[in-house]
């Protein structure tokens, strides 16, 4: 014989609704957290992102963030998260530009290697360089974020495209648009070269094409 079920217990459309009451409520806790956090980790990013700029350009005293479309054309951005590549200019105390920022990525060893360089227009050079984002192994491939002899390779880097830059063997550099690679970390120095070269270009002949503008801050 059946037993009947306790007169307490509640139906399964009483469940059904439960549950998506409770779902529904997740979701809206969830959309009001993103939308409340999402001004603060912007403004958070915007202030990294200057400062890394400021760093990699000294005595910048004014900086003008642009957005490059697909036909290299350049739009003056309020901010720096919007999508698409970007360029960083920065301006000493009486509006003279001093070179422009730009960034890269390329795989290293552990995963994705993300960073920053400036570059001299009047040199055609790169003259500064920053990893923003890294997961090598520590002591060996995190290196190019510390080791001066491999950031010397950034003081006046060749990038005038004649020659590829590219990343030699610890110690076999002959040429400026050549990096001397770390021992022992010789993929992450690898990457670093290749997404520089990509980067440059990429990049340096839109700068070219569009000095004027940019040595005039508009």
């Amino acid at each position: 014989m059946n037993q009947a079920a306790p007169q307490n217990m509640p139906s399964s459309a009483k469940l059904i609704q439960l549950m998506g009451t409770v779902s529904l409520v997740c979701g809206l806790l969830i959309v009001s957290t993103h939308q409340a956090t999402l001004a603060p980790i912007r403004a958070n990013q915007e202030t990294i992102m200057r400062q890394t700029v400021a760093e990699l350009l000294p005595g910048a005293n004014k900086q003008i963030t642009y957005g490059v479309d697909g036909s290299g054309n350049l739009t003056v951005l309020q901010g720096v998260d919007a999508p698409g590549p970007k360029l960083f200019a920065g301006y000493d105390a009486s509006g003279k530009l001093i070179g422009v920022v730009l960034e890269g990525a390329d795989r290293g060893y552990a995963d994705v290697i993300r960073a920053m360089y400036s570059y001299s227009l009047e040199k055609q050079a790169i003259i500064g360089f920053k990893v923003t984002e890294l997961k090598e192994t520590p002591g060996l491939g995190d290196k190019i974020v510390t080791d001066p002899k491999f950031l010397a390779n950034f003081k006046e880097l060749d990038a005038s495209l004649k020659n590829r830059i590219v990343t030699v063997k610890s110690g076999t550099k002959k040429n400026k648009w050549e990096i001397d690679a770390i021992s022992g970390a010789t993929i992450s120095s690898r990457a670093v070269g290749r997404l520089i070269d990509k980067s440059a270009k990429e990049m340096i002949p839109i700068i070219q094409r569009n000095r004027q503008r940019i040595e005039g801050g508009n």
